[in-house]
């Protein structure tokens, strides 16, 4: 299973966890706040050594980009409002 990094908004206290692709944390057990992790960036060893990643890793890295991307919308959004 792959290795993830999250990092609460609220306590700002940094963790990785192994879980699957499809499971997504989102609150947080250190301040009880729901909604407060966001993943974020995690390069695994693999990776690192040089090795090429797999379908599921780059199929990630493309649905990261696109929250990000989504988020990036939102706050201009609210900038301007």
């Amino acid at each position: 299973m792959p290795r993830y990094a999250y990092r609460c908004e609220e306590c700002e206290i940094y963790f990785e966890i192994v879980h699957s692709i499809k499971e997504k944390l989102t609150d947080c057990e250190g301040c009880n706040t729901e909604g407060a992790l966001k993943r974020v960036p995690y390069v695994s060893r693999l990776l690192k050594k040089g090795l090429s990643p797999g379908k599921l890793v780059v199929q990630h890295i493309e649905e990261t980009r696109n929250e990000l991307a989504e988020e990036k919308e939102k706050l201009r959004k609210v900038e301007h409002e």
